[in-house]
């Protein structure tokens, strides 16, 4: 084999193999250490979100965070174990406050996750929040600002939408300027959790 063949062709793949080796090392050493965090972390995120979209008191705090959702929230599963639904109690454990269902829907750029809470009698919308999202920031990606997640507390579905800026009514809501399949996500999302949180949660009230 001569030096020439080595350099031109033995050597680049070699580096390439080595350097692809190494990021891929790097890469996996930085996931296992992070992982419980990443892990953690998603967990506080769902935990909040439920909160949110329930209504209730978010507190700074995360241990305090923990104790509530302790005390007022209760995981329902299928058969399989999968999660169905949250029921939250209110504070004084006497009566259902809401039911928060994960529901994801296809955005532009990927997946919506969201949690949608409804009232005790399953009628009106207690609050909604963006778990994740990958939408087009400044655009679509602005579904997760305050005003466009307020605007849904107390409204009932099923939802059409009206020009951002533009008055609602109970079954109405302004959608994004500049982001229509954003908006639709958001729409179809929350119309199928009003039908999917009934099927599934009317017995248990």
């Amino acid at each position: 084999m001569s030096r020439e063949f080595f350099k031109n062709r033995i050597f680049p793949v070699l580096f390439m193999f080595v350097i692809t080796l190494v990021f891929i090392s790097v890469t996996t050493v930085i996931y296992t250490i992070t992982k419980d965090t990443i892990k953690f972390n998603e967990s506080l995120r769902l935990r909040r979100a439920i909160l949110f979209a329930a209504g209730a008191a978010i507190p700074e705090d995360q241990d305090e965070i923990e104790k509530i959702i302790a005390k007022r929230v209760k995981e329902v599963k299928d058969d399989k174990g999968n999660t169905q639904y949250y029921i939250v109690y209110k504070e004084d454990l006497t009566a259902v406050n809401s039911y928060v269902i994960i529901k994801k829907g296809a955005g532009l750029w990927g997946t919506i996750t969201m949690a949608v809470g409804f009232d005790g009698g399953i009628k009106s919308l207690r609050g909604v929040e963006v778990i994740d999202q990958n939408e087009t920031p400044g655009l679509g990606g602005r579904i997760s600002e305050s005003w466009f997640k307020e605007q849904f507390r107390g409204k009932k579905s099923p939802f059409t939408k009206v020009a951002e800026g533009e008055p609602a009514d109970e079954n109405q809501f302004q959608a994004i300027t500049g982001a229509t399949f954003s908006s639709n996500a958001i729409m179809d999302i929350l119309n199928t959790s009003s039908i999917d949180i009934k099927e599934i949660a009317g017995d248990s009230r």
